[in-house]
């Protein structure tokens, strides 16, 4: 079953009666009946456009056919489409079942519910300073002996 072609030009949206082919060696366009499967290179035109159709300067246009006649889907095409849809609507589908679902309870102790493991806790390990005698952190920001005044702090 072959679908209705539309017409190739842009926005027609009428059904191709004619297919217009080319020949770039010999400059020539051949503007016949519609093709009974689409060509690649060619165009499928409606009958305005099989009457309006221009070829460029220089190149010969041929017409075979001058009158077109829209074309009738076949009857072949329309059994064939009956059939398919008279044989999808016979395949015997069951009738959908409820779900199976089993609920089990092995006791009814509220004790038995798991319970949320506690969050871990950090501890604080010692980096391995390079100097053993210094136990406690430095803040290099405040690493200013108080023996020595502030040199970079302009004095009142």
């Amino acid at each position: 079953m072959s679908p209705i072609r539309h017409c190739s030009r842009g926005a027609c949206k009428n059904a191709a009666v004619a297919t217009m082919t080319y020949d770039y060696k010999q400059a020539t366009a051949v503007l016949g009946p519609l093709s009974p499967v689409p060509l690649p290179g060619a165009f499928d035109l409606c009958v305005q456009h099989a009457h309006t159709v221009t070829v460029p300067v220089g190149w010969q246009m041929i017409r075979l056919k001058t009158e077109f006649e829209p074309v009738a889907p076949s009857t072949d095409d329309l059994t064939a489409l009956a059939d398919a849809i008279r044989e999808a609507s016979r395949k015997d589908v069951p009738p959908p079942q409820p779900a199976q679902r089993e609920i089990r309870r092995t006791s009814m102790d509220i004790s038995a519910t798991p319970r949320p493991r506690p969050r871990p806790h950090f501890t604080v390990v010692d980096g391995g300073a390079q100097d053993s005698a210094q136990t406690e952190p430095t803040n290099e920001l405040s690493a200013v002996s108080e023996d020595q005044p502030d040199r970079d702090l302009p004095v009142d």
